[in-house]
């Protein structure tokens, strides 16, 4: 009976054990597509890298902190009003392309 319930619990713990790796993937690295005010569309990579098939773009100064505030909009909330300096969350790595 022992066995039994070893070999049954055995599986339960083994997708629990899956499910909390898949969980822990870091939520501070994306790609998301963000508009410029000129209208020009953008797919950004934040913490993460860009495929090599597709160098970053060359932006201006204003053209980037646009597409950088943009791009890390979802870190913001994901990071609160408070948190330590330099994290993944506070000093992120932003990399943009055209998107199309």
């Amino acid at each position: 009976m022992e066995t039994r319930t070893l070999i049954l619990t055995l599986p339960a713990l083994a997708g629990m054990w899956s499910a909390s790796c898949v969980a822990a993937q870091h939520d501070y690295a994306y790609t998301t597509n963000v508009r410029l005010s000129d209208g020009r569309a953008l797919q950004c990579a934040v913490n993460e890298v860009l495929p090599a098939d597709t160098p970053a773009m060359v932006l201006s100064t204003r053209e980037q902190t646009e597409a950088d505030v943009l791009a890390t909009q979802r870190l913001r909330l994901l990071a609160g009003p408070h948190s330590d300096y330099p994290t993944p969350y506070t000093a992120p790595i932003v990399r943009c392309r055209n998107a199309g």
